[in-house]
């Protein structure tokens, strides 16, 4: 009978796993992927009466979501400056993000904010480019770089979550 619990237990891990690992993933769709693995810790925490899942745990998790909003907003805006843009290409790239993601969003809800956030950040940073130097490659190569800017944001954002998704699974590990 204990071979029985014990394959339960590693059954449900199994599932656990997935699921963080999938919420995850919704960094990529702009959806808040860290806060939704947090909430799904919190979840655990208040059916298991915090244990394993404990408050510090939970704190930890926050700062972590916390510190990947605020790298994915650094390196996304500042990334394209670090690049030779100037105030008016950091600012067309930041601006057109947002724009695009919510004109997207209204297009194709998720996918959309998601194409849509790269594709404004790319116009934005080209349009300010081309209002400061009047010349169209310079523009289109700022451009670029506020695209990879923001790629590379969200992987930095991505990794923070699997970070965060490995801290749960150590402390939620069935015991054998």
């Amino acid at each position: 009978m204990e071979i029985l619990h014990q394959v339960g237990q590693w059954s449900w891990f199994f599932l656990w796993s997935l699921l963080l690992i999938a919420a995850s993933l919704f960094v990529y769709l702009g959806l808040g992927g860290t806060f939704i693995i947090i909430a799904l810790a919190l979840i655990h925490a208040l059916v298991t009466g915090f244990d394993p899942i404990t408050w510090k745990l939970l704190l930890v998790l926050l700062g972590l979501a916390l510190l990947g909003e605020g790298i994915e907003f650094v390196v996304g805006t500042f990334y394209v400056a670090k690049k030779g843009a100037s105030r008016y290409g950091v600012i067309g790239a930041f601006v057109g993000g947002l724009s695009g993601a919510a004109l997207g969003n209204g297009v194709v809800p998720v996918i959309g904010a998601v194409m849509g956030s790269f594709a404004g950040g790319f116009g934005g940073a080209v349009l300010g480019e081309y209002y400061n130097r009047e010349k169209l490659e310079p523009s289109l190569r700022i451009g670029g770089h506020a695209f990879l800017g923001r790629l590379l944001a969200i992987f930095i954002k991505h990794a923070i979550a699997l970070l965060m998704v490995f801290l749960i699974l150590k402390a939620t590990i069935p015991v054998s």
